[in-house]
């Protein structure tokens, strides 16, 4: 499998107990249970899939015991590493509700047709997101919200906004 068909989603902190669990940081903010039945992670130059046997939060973490991975010095080889999934296993979200990785790369444009850039990067505040707008010269923020952004089809990357007045010339980065 290409690195490039895969998301990264977390990253092992550390072991957990003797029999191969694993605490992990969840980079995905809006996923839901249940978690992914199999996930990837690089392992001596290759990537590995591994089946997830179960998977649970306690204490504010959340903590997954992948099959094959059954003692504490299995578990130790796992640290640090980043935990990826595929694309096509991601659980749908709610119409209008987006993951960060479907909406880098986009083509953003004005009602009217005119380009304004390719979205580089979203920032989060609250409840809040931006999109960071690579415009050739520039970046700009739009904010990510209803009002502004018209459309949204991440299948055909492309955003079409309606900017207000100045909105581009404001928000440089």
């Amino acid at each position: 499998m290409k690195k490039v068909d895969l998301i990264s989603i977390g990253r092992v902190i550390r072991s957990e107990g003797k029999n191969g669990t694993l605490k992990i940081k969840l980079y995905l903010k809006n996923l839901r249970e249940p978690f992914f039945k199999k996930i990837f992670i690089l392992r001596e130059g290759e990537v590995r899939e591994y089946e997830v046997e179960d998977c649970y939060l306690a204490r504010n973490s959340l903590f997954l015991k992948l099959k094959g991975v059954n003692s504490l010095g299995e578990a130790e080889a796992l640290r640090g590493r980043e935990i990826k999934a595929r694309v096509e296993d991601f659980p749908s979200l709610e119409e209008g509700t987006y993951y960060d990785f479907e909406l880098l790369g986009c083509q953003v444009e004005t009602t009217l047709g005119k380009p304004v850039g390719e979205v580089v990067e979203l920032i989060t505040i609250g409840e809040s997101s931006l999109l960071v707008v690579d415009t050739g010269t520039r970046k700009v923020e739009v904010p990510l919200v209803e009002a502004i952004c018209k459309k949204i089809d991440p299948s055909a990357k492309k955003i079409v906004i309606d900017p207000p007045e100045g909105l581009l010339e404001l928000n440089e980065v």
